[in-house]
């Protein structure tokens, strides 16, 4: 037979004194996942808003596309294409090349992205 004790608050304050040992913050790091730290960039991301430039006209775009290949600048895109969310879309990256009517943009994580010129909004360089 189980018999029901009320709880003793000396017995709790032995164990926190004598044998639990708090990590801190430790315990929890474990707990974020690559899909919970890509979900926290992205609401991260969705929060800053950036203002919208005046959109460029196809020869400044060419031109400062040109001077970022030629001395391996990095620039910061804004594009024609709004998102879900109706913020429009950015790119950040070193030029790569052309291809056709199309700028090859190698993006931070090594990967290449294609965006066509008739998108691009504005280029800033960084």
């Amino acid at each position: 037979m189980i018999l029901h004790q009320e709880p003793d608050d000396r017995v709790a304050d032995q164990f926190f004194d004598r044998d639990y040992h708090d990590r801190g913050m430790l315990k929890w790091g474990g707990f974020y996942l690559s899909d919970h730290t890509s979900a926290l960039a992205k609401m991260h991301a969705a929060e800053q808003i950036e203002p919208t430039r005046p959109q460029q006209d196809e020869k400044a775009i060419s031109e400062d596309l040109a001077t970022a290949w030629r001395y391996k600048k990095a620039i910061h895109l804004q594009l024609n294409i709004f998102s879900t969310n109706q913020t429009i879309a950015l790119a950040d990256g070193l030029v790569a090349g052309v291809n056709e009517d199309q700028i090859v943009l190698r993006v931070a994580s090594g990967r290449y992205r294609r965006f066509p010129l008739s998108a691009v909004r504005n280029v800033t360089f960084t």
